[in-house]
């Protein structure tokens, strides 16, 4: 499922976008502050966000240039949508990193053509499996399958939500905290050694190379394992 980001502090305007996005099939997370946006930029993956300029706390283009300084976050789409109608605030969208620009008020199947249109350009086909891969490991968030070599490896739910995203965003460094609260869905209690119990059955399952211990920051899967 495609997952997108919403950052959209006008509670009209987001709620009908939110729930007509929600309708397309898209996961639809929604922040409506600036810091709302980063908090979430910092615990979740997504494919692609759609960005108003004028928020609380932080503004739209601050947002726009935290994104694009994240080598890890360059892959993600992004579409500014905003009531700034100026050619000079499209043209500063767009070389801050901005893939698209949307003036308010839009139509929403437009908004949906931009949004396959900007996946399309960032190799997430809409028409097609999304497929991350490093070596000879493969994942397909969609379907929740993960191969390896071609030949399909099971895995409990906890070690899918610690593996999804260090395939998703490989290269960065995520920490023992962050990836405990991926596993805050399927477990209440989560020991010490929770992390490393999951990381080793991941190693044991796809590789004793494929996730890297980090010491002292956490752990990352570096493409260019073999």
């Amino acid at each position: 499922m495609i997952r997108v980001l919403y950052i959209e502090d006008d509670v009209m305007i987001g709620k009908s976008t939110y729930q007509l996005l929600q309708h397309e099939k898209f996961h639809v997370d929604w922040a409506q502050t600036g810091l709302q946006a980063l908090d979430l930029l910092f615990r979740n993956v997504y494919h692609i966000a759609l960005l108003d300029l004028g928020l609380p706390e932080i503004d739209g283009l601050e947002i726009l240039k935290h994104i694009r300084k994240k080598a890890d976050l360059n892959r993600m789409g992004i579409i500014i949508i905003s009531a700034r109608d100026q050619s000079k605030d499209k043209i500063l969208g767009l070389k801050l990193g901005a893939d698209d620009y949307l003036v308010k008020p839009y139509d929403f199947e437009e908004l949906v053509a931009r949004i396959e249109s900007v996946l399309r350009r960032s190799h997430f086909n809409v028409d097609e499996e999304i497929c991350f891969k490093v070596g000879n490991i493969q994942l397909f968030p969609n379907t929740h399958r993960v191969l390896k070599a071609g030949k399909t490896v099971e895995l409990s739910q906890k070690e899918w939500a610690i593996l999804e995203p260090m395939m998703m965003y490989p290269n960065q460094i995520f920490s023992k905290q962050v990836l405990e609260e991926k596993l805050y869905d399927w477990q209440t209690d989560i020991n010490s050694n929770t992390i490393e119990v999951h990381v080793h059955n991941l190693r044991q399952k796809l590789g004793k190379n494929l996730i890297r211990t980090v010491r002292g920051l956490g752990y990352c899967i570096e493409t260019h394992t073999k």
